[in-house]
């Protein structure tokens, strides 16, 4: 569990810190602060900078890379990656480089550098006496390219701690060399709940994994928070026969109620039921990792709002969870310092993202942390600190 957490270089997180996390971390600010930039970057340290991970966080954000060049050698888009550099730009210094980990430098500090890779040819000769060749590719740093000879290509070198990653070649031409999906029984588990629904076949998956075990009866628990009438849950496969589409297999899901002697579908009880559903099914994937949750209000009434922060605080603290969760609403924050005064027993920190007023910062975004004892203060005066 990460204690502190500091974040450079990565979109408008230019040199951000927050002092204290605890285990529960509600984030407020205004639109366009960096709120979700600080959620993206903690996927990113869960995921060691996969490459794979990378890309689908750009396809979010509709963020097109060159794919193929023209017959004038140009291309249609920026290399893969630039919108992540602050600036939207690659550096052309070597000490910008993207940081993302606790405040103390150690070996959980993940960093992203651009760097170039030159390739030499090696002859290899084998215990049979046979010869082959082999491509060898070294990262170089921008400020020794003056002095390399022949072709370098553009990339990006991860490294956690001291582990240096295999660095990923960012050019269409380089493709075939993209690496395998690498480290990644060592990836932190990681869980994301973004603004809009999740598929009901990914919620469906991720029901599959626990049924017949005691978290089945968590997500039982959760969904009374909405409907107590409710009594269980079971998700039907039917299939899309629509006109002019392929056969496609959907799933779909079922409520029992009490009150009524045939399951209703889920969708036709309100958009309330379907958010803590995913709430409650994303918990146990982020087990001993992180659970992240991008404006934790949607979808769900402010009476409410308390019981499912109650709910997460007792999770997080069973399977050792690290929850991030942003939010706009006052009413989320009322609910969230209610249950952190409350649980003296689970550190629950809320800490503000927005821009410095201070002349000497220029602007930079900064976190401001409100712990118990200032939640206390804030419950009971309605200070402002959205």
């Amino acid at each position: 569990m990460l204690k502190s957490l500091v974040i450079k270089n990565f979109r408008s997180l230019a040199d951000f810190e927050v002092a204290k996390l605890g285990r529960v971390n509600l984030i407020v600010g205004k639109n366009n602060s960096g709120k979700s930039s600080v959620l993206e970057a903690l996927r990113i340290y869960a995921g060691n900078g996969q490459r794979a991970l990378l890309e689908t966080i750009s396809a979010e954000h509709d963020e097109r890379y060159r794919i193929k060049e023209n017959e004038r050698g140009e291309f249609d888009a920026p290399l893969p990656f630039q919108d992540f550099f602050t600036g939207r730009k690659f550096p052309v210094d070597d000490s910008t480089v993207i940081q993302i980990g606790s405040v103390t430098v150690g070996k959980d500090v993940l960093h992203i550098q651009y760097v170039f890779l030159t390739e030499t040819v090696e002859t290899v000769t084998s215990e049979t006496g046979e010869s082959s060749t082999r491509v060898r590719r070294k990262p170089v740093l921008t400020s020794e390219i003056p002095d390399l000879q022949g072709e370098v290509k553009q990339a990006l070198q991860i490294t956690k701690g001291e582990k240096p990653y295999p660095p990923f070649i960012l050019d269409s031409s380089s493709q075939r060399f993209r690496p395998p999906m690498f480290d990644a029984i060592n990836a932190i588990p990681c869980s994301m709940i973004p603004t809009q629904f999740v598929s009901l076949d990914e919620l469906a998956d991720e029901w599959d994994k626990i049924v017949f075990t005691e978290h089945e009866e968590v997500v039982r628990q959760a969904m009374r928070i909405i409907a107590p009438e409710f009594e269980n849950l079971t998700f039907v496969r039917n299939e899309d026969e629509r006109p002019g589409y392929r056969s496609t297999i959907r799933r779909s899901a079922k409520v029992k109620l009490s009150d009524l002697s045939r399951p209703v579908p889920l969708n036709s009880l309100g958009d309330g039921m379907l958010r803590v559903l995913q709430l409650a099914l994303k918990i146990y994937p982020a087990k001993g990792g992180f659970l992240l949750i991008d404006e934790f209000e949607n979808g769900l009434h402010y009476s409410v709002q308390e019981k499912v922060w109650a709910l997460l605080f007792e999770m997080a603290q069973k399977l050792d969870i690290q929850v991030f969760a942003t939010t706009h609403s006052w009413d989320c924050i009322e609910s969230f310092s209610k249950i952190a005064i409350d649980r003296k027993d689970i550190d629950g920190v809320l800490f503000r993202v927005g821009k410095s007023v201070r002349d000497s910062d220029r602007g930079r975004v900064i976190a401001t942390v409100f712990d118990e004892e200032a939640l206390y203060s804030i419950t009971q005066s309605d200070v402002e600190v959205r």
